[in-house]
């Protein structure tokens, strides 16, 4: 009696869906089975919505101008010393 197990995906924009099945000399037998899904990407305010990482993007981009800008002021220091 040869058994033969078989993985099934479902991938969607949202979620991913599995089911494991197993095949013998009758047929087919589901195992197991089970979706995975995900939060969505956007925060829903009054104004519309908007990306969940704004927040982490804008402190982000707020680090880099700090490191440039003292970048900068050390390159200048560098020149006139």
């Amino acid at each position: 009696m040869i058994m033969e197990q078989i993985l099934g995906l479902d991938l969607g924009t949202n979620s991913i869906g599995w089911a494991i099945t197993e095949k013998d000399e009758t047929g087919f037998r589901l195992i197991d089975r089970g979706v995975d899904i995900f939060q969505e990407g956007v925060n829903r305010t009054k104004s519309g919505e908007e990306p969940t990482v704004k927040e982490r993007t804008k402190a982000r981009a707020l680090r880099r101008l700090y490191f440039r800008r003292r970048q900068r002021k050390i390159e200048l220091l560098k020149v006139l010393i």
